[in-house]
């Protein structure tokens, strides 16, 4: 038991001492470092530079029915990317998500797991772009 878990516990650190390259990503300040760990995690493999700018995530929220109980919200995240050509290109993502707790914890983890997502939905198209 003791020796199972020491294991994991190697295993996990190893993975988190691993570094990842980030020279040919710069950020502006719209970034929050768990975002810039999430694009620098995705476009590691590249050998082109980018500058990331202007990260907007919006959301709007509407009543699905008459007692307000239930929304659907929509979640927008947009950005520019400046590449080594001076080409800005815009890439954002959408989603649609119906809850009933606007207004609580989960409403806030769950915001941030949404978030989560666009940025891996713009990551993708961005990784189309580079290759």
């Amino acid at each position: 038991m003791f020796t199972r878990n020491l294991l994991i516990l190697i295993i996990l650190s190893s993975c988190s001492i691993t570094g990842i390259d980030t020279d040919n990503l710069y950020f502006d300040d719209s970034f929050s470092n768990s975002d810039r760990f999430q694009f620098n995690k995705c476009l590691s493999n590249t050998n082109k530079k980018f500058k990331l700018n202007n990260l907007e995530f919006n959301y709007s929220a509407e009543n699905i029915n008459s007692l307000g109980l239930e929304f659907n919200t929509r979640y927008f995240l947009s950005l520019t990317m400046n590449t080594q050509n001076s080409d800005d290109i815009e890439f954002d993502s959408m989603r649609f998500n119906t809850t009933n707790y606007i207004s609580s914890n989960m409403a806030d983890s769950e915001k941030k797991e949404i978030k989560n997502l666009l940025i891996s939905d713009i990551c993708k198209s961005m990784r189309n772009y580079v290759e």
